[in-house]
């Protein structure tokens, strides 16, 4: 008597997952395929004996338990139809590579690249430890539960963290994708978190302080010329350090400033005072290009040793805040032009900024700007003498 055949699953581990050996190991995302021993062949090929074998096209275990049942039905009936086999299945790992190479070709910056690979390898992590691994087998709890993990303080971080997440979940999933969304509702910011983000400008006593600090800091001479012009270049332009670090000698040709800023390509023109026009020429040092950058490292690297150079002089002066380093010096360059009644749109095209973002950022210098402006105005006067109610 034949016995009845029997499809069940197995695992073909690839070489590197640290299961291999275990062919009935559910918990990964190796391929699965399916066997039984009979007469009847659904693998659709030619070979011979009563042993088959043939992909699920598959990497989920449920998923090839839904093959296997279906296999187990066609030979229960006597159906030799070979099965279908679906398209592969990528995985969550698969996926954020796609994602981030799709990124790369946006031409997003390496730092931006790289922050995006933490967050989102981190949620791999977190679905692998639910042995979770393709985006069909997200779920809205999921989501909700791992943004329940995040530690970092800042409400700006935990929302830039959230968007990219949503992102690469738009990209990857399909049929749960409304559902994932829904569930990603947008993150308030607290109060300590506004206030953070609020302007902080150096005032002239603290500038006229860190400026003095340099020498002290840096006793090297042509070290300290370099940083004071530095800073004097960032709190007269409000440039990004970023556009500061690979400022060019032909953005400054003329004595006028213009150049795109590398992150929003949007153009700055501004005339530089003749003083520091001559200054930023002295501090070149013969470089043919450059006035701060030697051209040769990575701007992410030179951007990131000026930053630490800065960092140590605010700290030695008493000034550094935590979490707001060169963008004070910008805060400060909208602040004196404010001041001396420069218009939102005049700051804009500056900055390179669209004027709802310099509205946005900077609505409390305006705001003190205008109450200084209006206390200057002459205002109706009725007499230290006159009672309230004489006048009828």
């Amino acid at each position: 008597m034949l016995r009845k055949a029997v499809v069940t699953v197995y695992v073909r581990h690839r070489a590197e997952c640290k299961h291999d050996g275990k062919p009935f190991f559910r918990g990964c995302d190796c391929p699965k395929w399916l066997r039984y021993s009979g007469d009847a062949c659904l693998c659709g090929r030619s070979h011979k004996g009563r042993q088959h074998r043939f992909a699920a096209g598959v990497r989920s275990w449920a998923q090839a338990e839904e093959k296997r049942e279906e296999a187990q039905k066609r030979l229960d009936a006597g159906d030799q139809t070979p099965l279908p086999v679906t398209e592969t299945q990528r995985t969550i790992k698969q996926s954020i590579e796609t994602f981030l190479l799709a990124k790369q070709g946006e031409r997003l910056s390496n730092a931006t690249v790289r922050k995006l690979r933490y967050q989102l390898n981190l949620f791999d992590s977190f679905m692998g430890d639910r042995s979770r691994f393709f985006p069909s087998e997200i779920t809205s709890t999921d989501v909700i539960e791992y943004r329940a993990t995040w530690k970092w303080k800042s409400g700006v971080t935990r929302q830039k963290a959230q968007q990219n997440l949503r992102g690469f979940l738009r990209s990857s999933c399909r049929d749960n994708l409304e559902d994932l969304l829904k569930n990603l509702k947008p993150i308030k910011l607290s109060k300590a978190d506004n206030a953070r983000l609020e302007p902080q400008p150096f005032s002239e006593v603290e500038l006229t302080t860190l400026l003095a600090q340099v020498t002290e800091t840096f006793p090297e001479a042509e070290k300290a010329t370099r940083v004071t012009a530095f800073i004097h270049c960032q709190v007269a332009t409000g440039l990004a350090i970023r556009d500061t670090v690979q400022l060019e000698r032909d953005h400054i040709k003329d004595g006028w400033l213009r150049i795109k800023r590398q992150k929003t390509d949007k153009p700055v023109r501004q005339k530089l005072d003749p003083s520091l026009y001559q200054e930023l020429l002295t501090v070149t040092n013969g470089n043919p290009r450059y006035v701060f950058w030697n051209g040769t490292s990575l701007p992410e690297s030179a951007t990131g040793l000026w930053q630490e150079d800065l960092r140590t002089l605010m700290k030695a002066a008493g000034l550094w805040i935590k979490g707001n380093l060169s963008h004070r010096f910008r805060d400060t360059a909208v602040d004196f032009w404010l001041a001396q009644g420069w218009t939102l749109t005049d700051v804009a095209d500056a900055l390179g900024d669209t004027v709802a973002v310099v509205e946005r950022h900077y609505k409390s210098l305006e705001s003190k700007r205008a109450e200084e402006r209006l206390a200057k105005l002459p205002v109706r006067g009725w007499g230290s003498s006159t009672k309230a109610g004489a006048t009828r």
